[in-house]
């Protein structure tokens, strides 16, 4: 006889609410909830008006990420299962001084950030050295370093190596932080540079 699989729901919310509060971008409300290394002590989200904790990601890849979280029931309203093998399903735990039953598993689901927004935190990460930029160029650190599976990361990808072939992109870490920063064009400055020799 085979065992019961139990999907869990998903629910698919905003990329900004798993940020972890690198590359530029604000820790969001459902990584700031990670309670995996604090339990029974648990810290919350709220999402439609119910509180939820973050016990850990399934899946996170840069800006995409599946977490595995739980709502928090009052002791007396819950009817789900008391012990369920590997999950936090059924325990119990504090939040602000009371105690509460954590109910089944639901996935929430990182949306996928729109073209604008992977070129920008694209860029970030290479500008500010994430996952081990070292010394590549920004094309190397695309073609060798960055993998996305997401609809919008790969065509973003696909873009930025087009610019980069093209000649229009940086070619250092610096380059890309005086980018991001507004700071004079690279055509002017290799100008400049070409002209002092």
């Amino acid at each position: 006889m085979s065992a019961v699989q139990y999907n869990p729901p998903r629910i698919l919310t905003h990329w900004r609410r798993f940020s972890n509060g690198l590359w530029r971008v604000p820790e969001g409300d459902i990584a700031a909830a990670y309670c995996a290394d604090t339990f029974p002590k648990i810290k919350v989200f709220t999402h439609e008006g119910r509180l939820f904790t973050n016990c850990g990601c399934n899946y996170s890849n840069w800006f995409e990420a599946e977490v595995n979280c739980h709502p928090l029931i009052a002791p007396g309203e819950y009817r789900g299962a008391e012990n369920v093998p590997y999950s936090y399903e059924g325990r119990e735990a504090a939040y602000r001084g009371e105690v509460f039953k954590l109910g089944a598993k639901v996935l929430f689901v990182a949306s996928d950030p729109t073209l604008t927004e992977w070129r920008r935190l694209i860029r970030v990460l290479y500008a500010d050295g994430g996952y081990f930029v070292g010394h590549s160029t920004y094309a190397e650190f695309l073609a060798d370093r960055f993998k996305l599976t997401s609809g919008n990361g790969v065509t973003t990808r696909e873009m930025e190596l087009a610019e980069c072939a093209a000649r229009r992109m940086p070619q250092t870490q610096e380059e890309m932080r005086r980018l991001l920063g507004g700071e004079s064009s690279m055509t002017e400055e290799r100008y400049q540079m070409r002209f002092a020799l």
